[in-house]
């Protein structure tokens, strides 16, 4: 019945006590009550909200604002809270990311081991080209494949037994379309229109001022240092174009400014292009040298980025498949594997890695499999280097009603990576809420205002 779903036109918004006026140090406090197409309240939770309060500054590129913490009550109400750290007018806006009727079709759509309507196609040494992946269930269940699971950890890779009965080397996989099964391209319009998601709710809009308290109590932050902490919501908020950390002391201007600390030391950046965009960035800033195969039409080609004077070197290596780029298996290793695989680390040695763009539309069970091996990884690498640091770079929000499927990711990663020292789950949801990346590859400013949050810890 889709009258019952979740409506951004009928849900409302209730400010605790019906304020508009605050001081710094005050918390903004207000209620959710989501009702259906006709009104009527619901009576279960669910759905997925973002908020943030938005300083009224004009139109600017990277807007000022505070991200709001929302929790569910699992009975049709969401509780809205936001630390009012900066005096200025704020305005509320609220956004229905997906209903709970969305999510069920996002679960739907990820029932399956594989992307439903795509899949790899891979050209083997013998000149023979097959289809790949990590499940071959669409196939009859008499087809024959070839088994090119990763032998350490069996990360499922498969392919269809090409006619010549012979499994040879795989030289080069592309990304391609399932014949047969149609893709499901505008995924996100077709929920959008369904289920009206991405949808600013009723309520939106109201102005809040918030006024400065001469005596307010401000603590000292401690350095920001690689460790396993609590998980701390919001955990920092935008403010002059750059992003405050409420969790630690984050100083770093300018990527450039990294020279001096990471002189004598290696990094490592492990993952998709998102990671590589860092270790780009860095290059760059830094006027490193950059060595390894050509990345202008393989760009997951490993590369090493150095400067003999100041003693730095980075290394990039991507993950492994599934990976919708071309290129062979050398350029899609396993990072259990690059974990492996690294014989000198230690204080000095920083490690980070995400993992997440490339497996969304996958069944959650190869994501955990993936991260489960990375973190037998990361304990043998701590067992043999317990100095070395190893940073998670979190997913980002994109403003589409596939972000539940990150969040989702970043729930996982968490609970997998509890409780490991030297290991730190680096959020970036908080900071997205306030400026959302809308691109998984984003202009260059805003990969540099989130390299200037990572770096921080690379240099305290």
């Amino acid at each position: 019945d889709e009258l019952a779903f979740t409506s951004p036109n009928t849900t409302v918004i209730v400010i605790e006590g019906n304020r508009s006026r605050y001081m710094t140090g005050d918390t903004f406090k207000a209620t959710i009550y989501a009702k259906d197409r006709l009104g009527r309240p619901k009576e279960f939770g669910g759905d997925f909200f973002r908020a943030r309060l938005l300083r009224n500054t004009g139109f600017v590129i990277i807007p000022d604002g505070i991200p709001c913490v929302i929790i569910d009550h699992w009975n049709g109400s969401y509780s809205i809270t936001a630390p009012l750290v900066q005096a200025a007018v704020f305005t509320l806006e609220v956004v229905l990311v997906s209903s709970l009727e969305a999510i069920s079709r996002l679960i739907q759509f990820t029932a399956t081991n594989r992307e439903i309507g795509q899949v790899y196609l891979a050209e083997l040494e013998s000149g023979e080209k097959v289809h790949c992946n990590v499940d071959m269930s669409a196939y009859p269940i008499n087809t024959e494949t070839c088994d090119y699971s990763n032998p350490r950890n069996q990360e499922p890779w498969f392919c269809i037994k090409p006619p010549s009965g012979v499994c040879s080397r795989i030289i080069n996989i592309v990304f391609s379309e399932m014949p047969d099964e149609e893709p499901i391209h505008d995924f996100a319009a077709i929920l959008k229109s369904k289920y009206e998601t991405m949808s600013i709710i009723k309520g939106s809009g109201v102005k809040l001022l918030v006024l400065p308290q001469e005596s307010a109590d401000v603590s000292s932050l401690k350095d920001c240092v690689v460790k396993n902490h609590k998980h701390v919501r919001p955990n920092g908020y935008m403010w002059g174009g750059r992003w405050v950390s409420l969790t630690c002391a984050n100083t770093l201007l300018a990527v450039r400014d990294t020279q001096r600390c990471l002189e004598n030391k290696v990094v490592y950046f492990f993952g998709d292009s998102t990671i590589r965009m860092y270790s780009v960035l860095l290059g760059e800033r830094l006027n490193l040298r950059s060595v390894g195969p050509d990345s202008h039409h393989i760009w997951q080609n490993p590369k090493t980025i150095y400067s003999f004077g100041l003693n730095i070197t980075t290394y990039y290596r991507a993950h492994g498949p599934p990976l919708q780029n071309p290129g062979g298996p050398e350029t899609r290793p396993y990072i259990s594997d690059s974990l492996d695989g690294i014989r000198v680390a230690g204080k000095d040695t920083f490690i980070i890695f995400n993992i997440g763009a490339h497996l969304h539309k996958f069944h959650p069970s190869i994501f955990i499999h993936r991260m489960q091996g990375i973190r037998d990884a990361v304990l043998r690498l701590l067992n043999r280097f317990p100095e070395t640091r190893i940073i998670y770079r979190g997913l980002s929000v994109l403003s589409t009603p596939l972000d539940w499927y990150f969040y989702r990711y970043d729930v996982i990663v968490r609970v997998i990576f509890k409780d490991i020292e030297n290991f730190m789950f680096l959020d970036f949801w908080d900071l997205t809420t306030v400026v959302p990346q809308n691109d998984i590859h984003p202009p260059a400013y805003f990969t540099e205002l989130k390299s200037l949050v990572l770096f921080d810890y690379l240099c305290s």
